[in-house]
């Protein structure tokens, strides 16, 4: 059957759909070659076409070379009747030319091979050919291959139609060209089968051409067209299910028919190729390879149905709206077009990439495991119309321009991540971001419209870029920042609340926008343009630094600490906000530049350690009011503070205001001190009314105007804790009215002089302590001046003596309340701690008034009872002095004034007296001390031992100025050892020996205390402790004499009547000699006439009492004693007994005893008295060795002041 011309062909195909095609490597393989038997008759009819010159056959090989003849004219083959499996190779530059016939006609399974410069042509002009197709140049049958080579060519050069360069005839056959197949009258290649497959690949260096269709073929048979190279015409399939392989670099000239049936249309390659725009009647589109191809027209308009990107990239610019087929891309796959040539639908498993040069809307669905991306400047909104949203998982990628969304299922399925490659997102609605979706930032950043809407990210956001946030919105991000990201806020609000441990990037923060984060949530480098806000609701610790020209505000119920860990703080110079909760900063560097002020309205501004506010930052405080915690650490404020609110001073350290501050709130003394001026700025001052709470302190050199409620501590000047560096006196003003139910610290730094004025002033039951030297009148003193109001309530004053050595008060006394410009004071408005105050060896009182005019408002100390008030000639006189309520009962005013001695002055008078009575008794006499002289009768060494017990009740009075009398007791224990004895013949004996002893005082002592006679002064007892030598001579007739010479340490512990306590030490050298001379008078009767002189010296360390230094220095004195004895012996119950009684005189020698108080004041106390003493006792030997004694004694003044002593002692003596 005659195929018709390739003109009539070109109109005939109809479009079909057919299904997808394998690769390329498939497309090109064929069935192995049948094994063909050839006939004999084939054999023949082959033979004799290829008898000539430059065409040799081998068997069923035939190869054409250069060699003459040359060009070949003569067909090779016969066609159909040409043995199957026969090979034709025409050699590189050989030439097949021949005239109205095809050059070569084979069959099947044949092999075809034009080399490389080689020519095979014919010239048809009316020919059947072997198969009865036309004058073809080349015809083969089933399953053979045409390679024509680079630089060979196929030429069908005659005028006959329906004659084609090359033209299968059956199927499975496959024509690979790299050189030229053409058809200058008729189509390049056409096909004959009706059913079956045939492939053409057309590779790079091929070039297929003919003047209109360069293929065409005659029924359904499927064509595989695999164009790398030119096709030069149209290239239409007829009606089988073919494929057209397009590869990038390949080229139509002119238009792609795919004919009937189901067609296959793929682009394949590496490079970048644009589909050219006259295509039809493909139903399957598929593009593979990595290389990029261009539709630029409608897909639907091709007829495609099904489209499918398995490799590299499709870029579709046509109008796809209508497109309603399939659309897939696959894991290697991208597909790229903006929101007006996307189709409507499509399943992405690889990318889809927006390249979105102007704004446009895609309300498409996009679904499948694939990722979005979004290129160019233009702004793409995804609206999908489905109220699913997209579905794709892969994931969006923002690369350049705007991808603007109004819910997050746009972006869409919700495991699909967020990357920021330089594009921006941009909210068209409120929304948030499903918190499964991965956030990342590019090198290359990104940026979140928010524009006026709301959105929350709540899982975390990492990467290494730069990501800004613009619009008037707020963007919350829950989760963590991770990376290197650096961030700016143009616009809005950014809300940071993740964990930023790992956020190593920073923050830039434009006018007017808002940052607002936690300590834990911002990055370690901020860019403070605008605000950035702490919500610090947990206390946190921010280390990071803080930069730019902006405000920085604290809100949140918890601390933030600000630690910057650069070396100059923070930078920032915008200011702070303290609107709520704490802000810790350890340096005023952490405040930012040190122009920024300081705002608090409603927060809390803490200390990390002591450093002062720079006096250039504005510190104001709005109605809602601030507070300053100095925690245990100081801080001084120069400038002045401003505003409407209210000040509260928290922790335990200083806060020292040296401004004058204007805000007017009023001020609350929490805890701590708060200094209004130190020592170098006096003009300091605060404004309305302040409260001091109980351990708080408010005080310093400044002013407060207004007034003061104070529960704590008001420290005057120096008077301030230690903490705060000392300055020297001076005063503190409070212009109105102190309330005072704590304490006022006017005394301070060991020195008087300090003032508080004060308005008005009313205790609440309050003390005011103040530092007062206890002198004559007008000494040195701190006080309390009420300027023009009044003194009401009740209050204290506690005075602490700095430096007063007492002294008689003559007029008025020590001023401590001043009632000035008309004050009036209340009569019961001051007492005095304890009632009385000491100094010296004075008491003193409060005396509401002085002996002269005017003053009868003022408070005063005084020491003395004035005389009773005289009136003058013309009946003005002076003020009544009052004591204080509290003030112990003073004696009556009398014509003189009465001093107050104090009653430790009687107590301390009565110690040398008693120290001096002990050490007497303690040595007391002989007969006390060892009985008799006839005991003494050892002789050798170490001859006798002694001891004895003795005690006594005594009562010593004294004169003087406070006539002091001791009444209690006595006593003490001695024990001794003769260490040698010796005697004479002529009656004389010695005895050498020592004796220690121990001896006690103790009793209560009376005397004249606060103007009252022989008022219980206190208890005073007295330890001694002894050690003495003794020399006693016994001459004949019982004569004797006794030296003792003894050391005495004595330790005085004393107990005043007020409960002070005091104690000193003294020693005393006591030297005694003492005879007696026994006279017989009779009846077994002795009188012995006795004499003793005993020198004692006596030294007394000074003592302090707290009040007081009190001298006690050192004397001699001489006690002289004359007595007589009367002593019976007897024998009885085999002992001899000695009874006795003797009768004494002492008396005493001496300049007196004298303390001086703080070397001024001195009290006398007269020694010289006689006394009388009255002695009973006995003597019993009961052995050789043993001997006992005992006696009792009684005593009396017989001048001076009143002595009474009764006594007992007892002693045993042993002879060795």
């Amino acid at each position: 059957m005659r195929k018709e011309t390739h003109l009539q062909r070109a109109t005939d195909h109809h479009p079909g759909s057919r299904p997808p095609r394998n690769r390329l490597a498939d497309q090109i393989s064929r069935p192995h070659p049948k094994a063909t038997t050839l006939s004999v008759l084939g054999y023949i009819a082959l033979v004799p076409a290829l008898a000539h010159a430059n065409c040799t056959t081998s068997g069923t090989t035939t190869t054409c070379d250069t060699s003459s003849p040359s060009p070949w004219t003569t067909q090779i083959g016969t066609g159909p009747t040409t043995a199957s499996g026969a090979q034709v190779t025409v050699g590189s530059n050989a030439q097949v030319v021949v005239g109205n016939s095809s050059a070569i006609a084979l069959s099947d399974n044949a092999n075809i091979v034009v080399q490389s410069g080689a020519l095979v042509q014919n010239a048809a002009t009316n020919a059947s050919g072997t198969y009865g197709t036309g004058g073809n140049t080349i015809d083969f049958r089933n399953n053979s291959t045409l390679t024509v080579q680079q630089g060979a060519t196929v030429l069908s050069n005659g005028t006959e139609g329906d004659a084609e360069a090359v033209n299968p005839e059956g199927t499975g056959n496959l024509i690979v060209n790299n050189g030229t197949i053409r058809g200058i009258n008729s189509a390049a290649i056409w096909f004959q089968n009706t059913s079956g497959t045939n492939t053409v690949i057309n590779n790079a260096t091929g070039v297929i051409q003919a003047p209109g269709n360069v293929m065409g073929a005659s029924g359904n048979g499927a064509v595989v067209f695999s164009n790398l190279g030119k096709v030069i015409g149209n290239l239409v399939f007829a009606g089988g299910n073919d494929t057209l392989n397009m590869f990038t670099g390949s080229s139509v000239s002119g238009s792609i028919n795919g004919g009937g049936g189901s067609n296959l249309l793929t682009l394949n390659g590496t490079g970048t190729a644009t589909l050219p725009t006259t295509i039809t009647n493909f139903q399957t589109l598929q593009k593979k390879d990595s290389g990029t191809w261009t539709i630029s027209n409608s897909i639907g308009s091709m007829g495609i149905t099904s489209a499918e990107v398995q490799q590299g990239t499709l870029v579709l610019t046509g109008n796809n709206s209508s497109y309603t087929g399939a659309m897939r891309v696959d894991q290697a796959g991208t597909l790229r077009a903006s929101a007006q040539s996307l189709p409507s639908a499509v399943t992405d498993n690889g990318l889809v990439q927006f390249q979105q040069d102007t704004n446009g809307t895609y309300a498409g669905l996009v679904s499948g495991s694939g990722a979005v991306e979004k290129d160019g400047t233009g702004t793409l909104t995804l609206a999908p119309s489905a109220a699913g949203g997209n579905s794709y998982t892969g994931g969006t990628v923002l690369k350049q321009g705007v991808l603007s969304v109004s819910a997050d299922n746009a972006l869409g399925g919700t495991t699909g991540g967020v990357t920021f490659d330089g594009g921006t997102l941009q909210l068209g609605a409120s929304l948030d971001l499903a918190s499964t979706r991965a956030i990342s930032v590019t090198s290359n950043g990104g940026t979140i419209d928010t524009q006026g809407f709301q959105s929350t990210i709540n899982q975390a956001i990492s990467g290494s870029g730069a990501l800004d946030k613009t619009g008037s919105g707020t963007l919350t991000v829950n989760g963590a920042v991770v990376g290197a990201i650096a961030a700016e806020v143009q616009q809005g609000t950014l809300v940071l609340n993740g964990d930023a441990s790992q956020f190593t990037g920073s923050v830039t923060v434009d006018q007017p926008a808002v940052l607002q984060a936690s300590a834990q949530s911002l990055p370690p480098t901020v860019t403070d343009n605008g605000l950035v806000q702490f919500e610090q609701n947990a206390d946190g610790v921010y280390t990071g630094t803080i930069g730019g020209t902006g405000v920085v505000e604290k809100d949140g119920t918890g601390t933030l600490t600000l630690a910057p860990s650069a070396t100059g703080g923070n930078t920032y110079t915008g200011g702070t906000v303290l609107k709520a909760g704490t802000v810790s900063v350890s340096a005023d560097s952490a405040l930012g530049g040190a122009t920024g002020g300081v705002t608090f309205d409603g927060g809390t501004l803490q200390l990390g350690s002591s450093f002062d506010l720079a006096n250039t930052r504005a510190v104001s405080i709005t109605s809602n009011g601030g507070t300053i915690d100095t925690q245990g650490f100081q801080s001084t404020i120069a400038q002045n503070i401003t505003g409407a609110g209210a000040l509260t001073k928290a922790g335990s350290g200083t806060l020292v205001l040296d401004g004058v501050n204007t805000y007017s709130g009023g001020t609350t003394v929490a805890a701590g001190t708060l200094v209004v001026g130190d020592a170098s700025n006096t003009g300091a001052s605060v404004a309305g009314a302040t409260s001091v709470a109980t351990g708080a302190v408010l005080g310093g050199y400044g002013t407060v105007n207004g007034d003061v409620t104070n529960n704590g501590t008001i420290a005057v000047a120096n008077a301030l804790p230690s903490s705060v560096p000392a300055g020297a006196r001076g005063s503190f003003t409070i212009n109105g009215q102190l309330t005072n139910a704590g304490l006022v610290q006017l005394g301070g730094g060991g020195q008087a002089g300090n003032t508080l004025n004060v308005n008005g002033y009313v205790g609440q039951n309050g003390t005011i302590a103040l530092n007062s030297v206890l002198g004559a009148d007008n000494s040195a003193s701190d006080k309390l001046v009420v300027n023009g109001g009044t003194a009401t309530g009740s209050t204290t004053l506690k005075i602490t003596n700095v430096g007063g050595h007492g002294a008689p008060i003559v007029s008025n006394g020590i001023q401590v309340v001043e009632a000035a410009n008309g004050a009036k004071t209340d009569a019961g408005a001051f007492t005095l701690s304890g009632g009385m105050v000491k100094a010296g060896a004075y008491e003193y009182y409060l005396a509401k008034g002085g002996v002269t005019a005017g003053t009868s408002d003022d408070w005063y100390l005084r020491n003395t009872v004035p005389a009773a008030a005289s009136v003058s000639a013309n009946g003005s006189g002076g003020s009544a002095v009052v004591a204080a309520e509290g003030t112990s009962a003073l004696p009556a005013a009398g014509s003189a004034p009465v001093t107050l001695y104090r009653p430790e002055v009687a107590l301390y008078a009565q110690i040398p007296g008693v120290m001096r009575q002990l050490d007497w008794m303690q040595l007391d006499e002989f007969h006390l001390r060892q009985g008799d002289q006839m005991l003494l009768g050892e002789t050798g060494r170490l001859p006798a031992s002694w001891g004895r017990v003795w005690g006594a009740h005594s009562v010593l009075s004294e004169g003087g100025g406070v006539s002091p009398q001791f009444d209690g007791t006595m006593g003490g224990a001695q024990i001794g050892q003769d260490v040698y004895a010796d005697g004479t013949e002529g009656g004389h004996r010695n005895h050498y020996g020592f004796y220690l002893g121990m001896g006690r005082a103790t009793g209560d002592v009376s005397g004249l205390a606060v103007g009252v006679p022989n008022a219980d002064v206190g208890h005073l007892s007295v330890n001694a402790y002894s050690l003495a030598g003794y020399w006693t001579h016994i001459g004949p007739g019982g004569w004797y004499t006794d030296t003792v010479v003894s050391g005495t340490s004595l330790v005085a512990a004393t107990t005043s009547s007020d409960n002070l306590h005091a104690s000193t030490h003294g020693t005393a050298v006591t030297a005694s000699i003492e005879s007696g001379l026994p006279i017989a008078i009779g009846h077994g009767l002795t009188m012995e006439p006795e004499v003793q002189l005993v020198y004692q010296h006596l030294s007394i360390n000074d003592l302090n009492d707290g009040a007081s230094n009190v001298g006690f220095g050192s004397g001699n004195t001489v006690l002289g004693r004359f007595g007589i004895r009367f002593a019976g012996t007897w024998n009885a119950m085999g002992a001899a007994w000695q009874p006795y009684v003797g009768f004494n005189v002492l008396h005493a020698f001496a300049n007196g005893d004298r303390q001086t108080y703080d070397s001024v004041a001195s009290i006398g106390t007269p020694v010289n008295q006689t006394t009388a003493r009255i002695d009973a006792g006995v003597v019993t030997k009961f052995s050789k060795h043993g001997s006992v004694y005992a006696a009792v004694n009684w005593g009396t003044n017989l001048d001076g002041e009143h002595v009474r002593t009764i006594g007992g002692n007892a002693g045993v003596r042993w002879s060795w």
